[in-house]
């Protein structure tokens, strides 16, 4: 009986404790597989969440759309890793994209033949105030991947 009323007891205290919205989902830093690979940032977060963007980096956090998780092993791979950039350099876009596909080439998960099915994905991306658009970004990409 004792255990009853723990287990009851225990259930209650559960109920009380915020949950996330069942869209979103807190990963820990070293935690975040993707597409079988660990993927990890330092002592970095990522939080999994519908956004208005792709992915976002914000100080101690990265967070990927769910529909990250959809796409071929390199493109969660590439997202992860921009952002992850971002962590380490700033808000640098082109910087960003060139540290991904550099640490992609090096680590052995984006080949030239991942490179144009990732541009292939980007290549009618608008630009914006921080952006290139899909094009140009794809072409300082292969700059970056061919150095």
């Amino acid at each position: 009986m004792f255990k009853n009323i723990l287990a009851g007891a225990a259930a209650s205290l559960l109920a009380l404790v915020p949950q996330p919205a069942a869209a979103q989902r807190l990963i820990l830093p070293g935690a975040l597989l993707l597409a079988g690979y660990r993927a990890t940032c330092g002592p970095v977060d990522t939080m999994i969440k519908p956004i208005d963007d792709i992915a976002a980096a914000y100080k101690g956090r990265i967070i990927l759309h769910p529909r990250v998780l959809d796409l071929p092993r390199a493109q969660q791979l590439f997202w992860y890793t921009h952002e992850c950039a971002h962590q380490i350099f700033g808000p640098g876009e082109a910087a960003a994209d060139c540290w991904a596909v550099g640490q992609g080439k090096l680590q052995g998960w984006l080949t030239r033949d991942e490179l144009g099915r990732l541009g292939a994905s980007m290549r009618d991306f608008p630009g914006d105030a921080t952006h290139d658009d899909g094009r140009v970004r794809m072409a300082k990409m292969e700059q970056c991947f061919a150095a």
